[in-house]
């Protein structure tokens, strides 16, 4: 199982250097950006990633309230739908913004990196499980108040 794990690491691994990659080379796929440039586009993708961030949301609420069974179902598709982030960024918008959707961007990213370094994908980092169960909740608490923070401005102002 932990093979499946690394796996699905790596592989998210790769979506984030190909996402980091067309930002860094400034690769613009001229279709997509007029998609993005779309009102009724940006609100249809803005919702796609609000409702990835809700169901990556959804392991913490049933093993908060001790759905044990439910939580071991999810897990693995909370990973595996984790390492997929990347393309649903790239979907949504193809830059990193500037201000408080830099922050919003970075802290994306971090806790989708941070969720690929599971200690279930490299068991031999199980002492770090309670440092990296931290980061990982600040990082998601802190992107749901971001992403909610985003929605309301950028429905508020358009």
């Amino acid at each position: 199982m932990a093979w499946r794990a690394l796996l699905i690491s790596l592989a998210g691994a790769a979506l984030w250097l190909l996402f980091l990659a067309q930002l860094d080379l400034e690769f613009e796929w001229l279709p997509l950006s007029a998609w993005q440039g779309d009102r009724w586009y940006k609100i249809a993708s803005g919702s796609l990633l609000a409702g990835f961030v809700c169901f990556q949301w959804l392991l913490a609420l049933l093993r908060v309230n001790r759905w044990a069974r439910a939580a071991r179902a999810l897990y693995p598709w909370h990973r595996a739908v984790g390492a997929f982030s990347p393309v649903l960024l790239l979907l949504h918008s193809t830059r990193l913004g500037f201000g408080y959707l830099l922050m919003l961007s970075t802290v994306y990213v971090a806790n989708n990196v941070v969720g690929l370094l599971s200690p279930s994908a490299f068991p031999r980092l199980k002492m770090l499980v309670p440092f990296w169960l931290i980061a990982h909740i600040a990082l998601s608490v802190l992107l749901a108040a971001l992403v909610v923070y985003h929605a309301w401005t950028a429905l508020s102002y358009e």
